[in-house]
């Protein structure tokens, strides 16, 4: 297999595969690589030379502790999922991945993320539910074309962005104790739950957010509802307390 060198889709998921040879590199003209739901535990540093991947490629369920640098030389790859791993961290030079639209990282032992991170702009989509995040490098703001972002069940303790451009927001599960008026900022926000944190009270800043459509807020402490919440569900936003 290894020698089927115009070999544009590779599609190894779903089986018990526990090794990838090195020689994965001769298949210099892969587009797209599934290797999901196996029993990979490391992934060869030769994968960086294939260097026409682009569409995506599935690296979730698996027993990975280590993502190889290499991997940050597929500069034209736009779909990356990581998800259901061990990784306990990212490759520090991921920002080279400038092509990346979407990142799944979910459910895996990510503490941090690397200062390059705030170069992936062209990012649209990422999820990095269920690791052990406490906060998001400040660069992270650099992410204009971010659209969804993810952080369900981590130990963040404040609403850690401010795009103007995102469109939903979930934090559900985290430390978060208050809501700051720069949420007034992300103003396309459609969505933002904030289930299951510390938050006690709501700013009215909410308010002009004018494209709400759901605002969870339900297992927080809030001691008090304001009056406003019913005119923002007369906007014809589904609100939870």
């Amino acid at each position: 297999m290894w020698q089927q060198r115009e070999l544009r889709t590779l599609n190894l998921s779903a089986n018990k595969i526990k090794q990838i040879s090195p020689d994965i590199s001769n298949l210099v003209n892969l587009e797209m690589i599934d290797l999901g739901h196996n029993q990979i535990a490391e992934i060869p540093m030769d994968i960086g030379a294939l260097q026409h991947l682009w569409s995506y490629l599935y690296l979730h369920d698996n027993k990975i502790t280590n993502i190889p640098d290499e991997i940050t030389q597929l500069i034209k790859l736009e779909y990356l999922n990581i998800s259901q791993n061990q990784l306990q961290e990212l490759p520090n030079e991921i920002g080279n991945m400038i092509c990346l639209k979407e990142l799944k990282a979910e459910m895996n032992q990510l503490s941090f993320l690397p200062d390059s991170f705030g170069n992936l702009i062209h990012l649209q989509e990422i999820n990095l539910s269920n690791n052990q995040l406490t906060e998001l490098h400040p660069n992270f703001r650099n992410l204009s074309s971010l659209r969804v972002l993810c952080l369900n069940n981590n130990e963040c303790s404040q609403i850690p962005v401010d795009n103007s451009e995102l469109k939903e927001l979930k934090l559900r599960n985290n430390n978060i104790a208050q809501i700051t008026k720069e949420i007034a900022n992300i103003h396309q926000l459609r969505k933002l739950d904030l289930r299951g944190n510390r938050i006690t009270s709501i700013p009215k800043e909410i308010l002009e957010l004018d494209q709400l459509e759901r605002l969870d807020l339900r297992w927080n402490p809030i001691t008090k509802l304001p009056n406003w919440v019913n005119d923002l569900k007369a906007l014809k936003c589904l609100v939870w307390v």
